[in-house]
């Protein structure tokens, strides 16, 4: 029997929703599946001296500051228990301290003047910090490309280093152009809701409506839709007519709901059925009393 598809979701996720919509009293059913993905990158390879002519020289100077401060933080002895936090703090003294700001204005931490005073005490939070991550993964790349131990003696091999930048699909004409095909498999769930017991949504708990609130309106909306479609009609009606009830509006201080369920009129139908609430038979529907 087909039932409701809340949607599709990481496979803790689909459990954590599926555990708390039983909670509430709704029939839920996880059925798990193999996802996949194929992202393909755009990137120049070459030494640093043969990628200077083909991006701009802002973008070149960009790279030449990030290995700059690789090459002084490498020359200055890091180690690999500490080479991560002397590259970040090389690049950006301040990089814990904006890093904890950022934080707390996810967490919603501040207030609205205390929001203001750190966006004009760091107007630049944001691209700083960026900054900081993009200067990192590049100089771990350098590393890698270039066999590099943290710690061994580099000699020159930093002077002219092999670097892969990203660049624009247009770029695919020069002979430093280069691709990289990621593809990646991931396990998902799919979360499906028995539609009848949708009508137990209204006992869901506040904290479920605030975390999945998308999820929480599908279901509180369907739930009405349901008690539309069980209140009694006298005699029998077509499934036309049917469906034609699957479809109404709903009024509350001038805001309207609309809910629009013809197309899956007989879907519904046979939930209700199913439930003991209305007799099919062939295209007859008939309440049962």
């Amino acid at each position: 029997m087909s039932m409701f598809k809340l949607g599709e979701y990481d496979v803790a996720v689909a459990r954590d929703i599926a555990d708390r919509l039983k909670d509430a009293g709704l029939k839920v059913d996880v059925r798990t599946f193999t996802d996949s993905q194929i992202e393909l990158f755009h990137h120049l390879h070459g030494r640093m001296s043969e990628i200077k002519g083909e991006i701009t020289e802002k973008e070149f100077s960009r790279y030449m500051r990030y290995l700059a401060v690789l090459r002084k933080v490498l020359a200055e002895g890091a180690i690999a228990e500490n080479y991560s936090e002397k590259l970040e703090l090389e690049l950006d003294p301040l990089v814990k301290e904006k890093r904890k700001i950022f934080g707390e204005m996810i967490e919603g931490t501040y207030s609205d003047e205390e929001r203001a005073a750190k966006s004009s005490e760091h107007p630049d939070l944001m691209s700083d910090l960026l900054d900081v991550s993009n200067a990192t993964s590049f100089a771990d790349m350098v590393l890698e490309i270039n066999d590099i131990q943290i710690g061994e003696i580099l000699g020159g091999r930093l002077d002219d280093p092999i670097v892969r930048v990203f660049a624009d699909d247009e770029d695919d004409e020069s002979s430093l152009a280069r691709t990289t095909t990621v593809f990646t498999v991931d396990p998902m769930a799919e979360v499906f809701v028995d539609e009848f017991t949708a009508v137990f949504s209204e006992d869901i708990d506040e904290a479920f409506e605030e975390e999945y609130h998308e999820e929480y309106a599908r279901l509180f909306f369907l739930g009405k839709l349901i008690s539309e479609l069980a209140e009694p009609s006298s005699g029998k009606v077509d499934m036309e007519a049917f469906a034609e009830r699957c479809e109404f509006q709903m009024e509350n201080k001038g805001n309207l709901l609309e809910i629009d369920g013809r197309r899956a009129a007989e879907e519904l139908a046979r939930s209700l059925e199913k439930n003991g609430i209305i007799k099919v038979k062939g295209e007859s529907v008939k309440w049962r009393r």
